[in-house]
């Protein structure tokens, strides 16, 4: 009698007769009361077949084993392995990968995500066959030393384990359920991005629309449609692909577009200037105050200035006690400019006299910034007069000074000259406004903020708007200019050009659910609000929740929507290749379940109302759809299978420069020969491309090759653990189906309409994906369901 159990493959080798005497029946992994012990670090190597197949001896495995305690097993004995630096997997499997099986940081999740990808079963293409396979191309880690023989025999006999487990409790294939390592609290490092998506073409479009009633179209020319490809988007002529962020292109475009919608938007009153008078002056009119410049105090520019020096000469002295003597040519000239504080009228008075001489009188000037502004002549010559003048100035700093033009003397008979006591400026002369010019500005700036952004200005951006307002109007007088230079710069902020204004965060109460309505209906409709709809959610008439329900039953809806899943399908704009986009919004308008997406026995008409289609295309969906097809040939590339996997199943294949260089040569037998390099991808792309056969790269139903012969459209068996097996593509639609893979891709390509990515899934995000799991299940996949979750959801209001 034996002291310990076999493991669970020994009775195997035995009958095989591969193994010493005594199998493996005393070594280090055998089940002692249940629990194996994987403490031999140099046990035999488990007897993984030719063609990558595991024999186990089910029976061995006592009752006590469970998937429990294989995942605290698998996350004790293997994972270490796995997530090391050197001969680990996470380098190239990690949870920001895009690869089919993601390893994480927390052993028992990464068990569970192991055993839904298909990679714990004793068939070839799992864990454990990549890990003893002889072919280098294939085999794993790549490129990097082998694991220990300790490693292999514990994922050899956790392998055997859990086929032993599965076979005893059958229930929902695993990758058939909601991910049991999702299920597991996310442990990993926090996801710290600025998770708010940019403003898309068509949702700029939707927004230059509403906020400017404009469609930029110029002289019969659709200038968003000639800018396409600056704003990254599609037109299905020249651009099929949409950016998937800004680009320094996008903001190029942006200018052009700013400049142009909002100096017409300024000229005609229209869009946000509706009803605002621009004409009206930028600057209130103070109170007067006046400034006296006592000339005696004078300095002269060919000497030493003092500090403090308000009026610099060009010649001359001191008049006695009082004023300056100009006895030549010459003039009195402020040192500093004066600051004007309005532009508004000021009166100069000049306190003069001369000496007389000649025929001519003193001839006096007064100039602001070089320019003449009043002349007098001087006939007082006992005592100072005033010469007194008013001048409109602008407002801002100007050089004002005094001058004397005409020197004239007669040899001992006499010498004319100007004495100056002062210059004096008061003003403005105006009635002073206060600041109701600056208010009334300051409230325009506020109207272009809420008709822009959606949101009332704070006091520092009402003082800095209006400050550039004026400034742009100080260098290029024209007022209708300066106020569509700061729409400009409000078409370029954040709050414009983000789905989600980013003042959000700052925000509270009405003002925040006001934001977050502009994000639902730019996601949902690609427009901002109406007023009529911001009035119905700020006034209680309808919640949050019936706002959703309003937008989700709008024709609106349907409209974007179709945009949407026609890049989402790659469409090229024509009624083939948009046949596919017109299913996903026809079951989205409908309510009918997701699964119809590749299991629909109709075809959706332009009208999107179902039709029938011809028998041969069963429960087929987009898979046999002619425009889904066309572009995707079969075999022996595999692109049309690689897309079928990638678009509705999610996953991701990595194309090595071996695989190129033979690709060419490749035919079906070598891509599902377990040694091949091909083997780990074409195990699903080969019979795939199989059930395809009957469809030729043009979307043609055909029932004979090209030679006459009968096709045989099922998988053929070629790989034993394919999991679509059958015949034709109704085969493989009917059960690719009941995937998690397809409900979670199906899910993401909502998810985006809201977030502009995928969801992290396997991080951060795998509490919203139950829940939209669970709303799928429960709603018999109806994808308006998934849309109204995610839109109410604590995630997407950001609570």
């Amino acid at each position: 009698m034996r002291a310990t159990p076999r493991r669970p493959w020994c009775h195997a080798l035995a009958v095989l007769a591969l193994s010493v005497a005594g199998c493996y029946g005393q070594v280090s992994q055998d089940l002692q009361n249940g629990v194996p012990d994987y403490s031999d670090p140099n046990p035999p190597p488990p007897p993984v077949q030719q063609d990558g197949t595991l024999p186990c001896d089910l029976d061995s495995v006592p009752a006590g084993v469970t998937l429990q305690t294989i995942a605290a097993d698998f996350a004790k004995q293997v994972h270490p392995a796995m997530v090391r630096e050197s001969s680990g997997c996470i380098s190239c499997h990690a949870t920001t990968s895009g690869r089919l099986f993601k390893v994480s940081y927390e052993g028992v999740e990464t068990f569970y995500a192991a055993r839904a990808a298909g990679f714990m079963n004793p068939e070839s293409g799992s864990l454990l066959s990549r890990l003893v396979t002889p072919d280098a191309a294939v085999r794993m880690p790549r490129g990097q030393p082998s694991w220990s023989a300790q490693e292999i025999a514990a994922v050899a006999s956790l392998t055997c384990q859990l086929e032993a487990v599965e076979s005893r409790q059958p229930a929902a294939r695993p990758d058939e359920e909601f991910p049991q390592a999702l299920l597991q609290p996310y442990t990993g490092p926090s996801v710290a991005t600025y998770d708010n998506p940019f403003i898309g073409f068509d949702q700029l479009k939707g927004k230059v629309k509403a906020v400017f009633n404009d469609t930029w179209v110029r002289n019969g020319v659709d200038r968003f449609a000639q800018n396409v490809g600056l704003f990254g988007g599609v037109d299905y002529k020249d651009h099929y692909v949409e950016a998937r962020a800004a680009s320094a292109d996008f903001l190029l475009g942006l200018d052009d577009l700013a400049r142009d919608v909002c100096l017409v938007a300024a000229t005609n009153k229209t869009g946000p200037f509706s009803g605002l008078d621009l004409a009206q002056p930028l600057l209130d009119i103070p109170a007067p105050t006046t400034k006296q410049y006592e000339m005696e105090g004078a300095a002269r520019t060919d000497g030493t200035i003092p500090a403090g020096t308000q009026i610099l000469a060009s010649n001359g002295g001191r008049s006695g006690s009082t004023g300056w003597n100009l006895y030549t040519t010459g003039s009195l000239t402020t040192a500093q400019p004066y600051p004007f504080t309005a532009s508004a009228t000021y009166r100069f008075t000049v306190k003069s006299k001369g000496d007389l001489c000649g025929p001519d009188l003193p001839h006096l000037q007064l100039k602001v910034d070089g320019v003449i502004v009043k002349e007098w002549d001087v006939p007082n010559n006992t005592a100072y007069a005033d010469f007194v003048h008013s001048q409109a100035v602008t407002a801002g700093d100007h050089v004002l000074s005094v001058h004397f033009t005409n020197d004239y003397g007669e040899t001992g008979v006499c010498d004319r000259n100007l004495h100056v006591d002062a210059l004096q400026v008061y003003g403005p002369t105006e009635a002073s406004t206060g600041t109701q010019r600056a208010d009334a500005a300051k409230a325009k700036v506020d109207t272009l903020y809420r008709r822009m952004l959606y949101r009332a200005a704070t006091a520092q951006e009402r003082t800095n708007g209006y400050a550039l307002v004026k400034d742009l109007n100080d260098f290029e007088p024209n007022l209708t200019k300066a106020w569509s230079g700061l729409c400009e710069g409000l078409l370029r902020a954040p709050d414009f050009l983000f789905t989600l204004p980013p003042s959000y965060e700052g925000l509270s109460g009405k003002e925040r659910d006001r934001l977050l309505l502009v994000k639902l209906a730019q996601d949902l409709l690609g427009r901002p609000p109406t007023s009529a709809e911001f009035t119905a959610l700020e006034s209680g008439q309808k919640t949050w929740e019936a706002m959703v329900d309003t937008y989700l039953e709008s024709p609106d809806f349907r409209t974007y929507y179709y945009h949407r899943m026609r890049i989402r399908t790659e469409s090229e704009g024509t009624p083939d290749t948009d046949e596919p986009a017109r299913l996903w919004t026809h079951l989205v308008a409908e309510g009918k379940p997701l699964t119809e997406l590749l299991t629909g026995d109709y075809s959706v008409d332009t009208a999107f109302q179902q039709v029938a289609r011809a028998p041969e295309h069963g429960k087929t969906g987009v898979l046999t759809m002619k425009g889904f097809i066309k572009n995707k040939p079969g075999l022996p590339h595999y692109n049309y299978a690689a897309r079928v996997m990638t678009d509705f199943m999610g996953a991701m294949y990595e194309v090595p420069s071996e695989v190129f260089d033979m690709r060419g040569a490749a035919t079906a037998a070598s891509t599902v020969d377990p040694t091949s390099i091909c083997f780990a991808c074409h195990q699903t792309l080969t019979p795939l491309a199989h059930q395809r056969l009957k469809w030729d790269d043009e979307g043609n139903y055909r029932t004979t090759d090209q030679d006459g012969k009968p096709l045989d459209d099922s998988d053929r068996g070629l790989v034993g653990v394919y999991a679509y097996k059958g015949t034709g593509m109704e085969a493989f639609a009917t059960q690719a189906v009941k995937k998690e893979a397809f409900v979670r891709r199906t899910l993401n390509a909502q998810f985006a309409l809201f977030f502009g990515r995928e969801m992290r899934h396997s991080q951060d995000e795998r509490v919203i994906y139950k829940r939209l799991w669970d709303v799928t299940q429960e709603n018999n996949g109806n994808l308006k369901a998934v849309l109204k979750a995610v839109a109410t959801s604590p995630e997407y209001q950001r609570r």
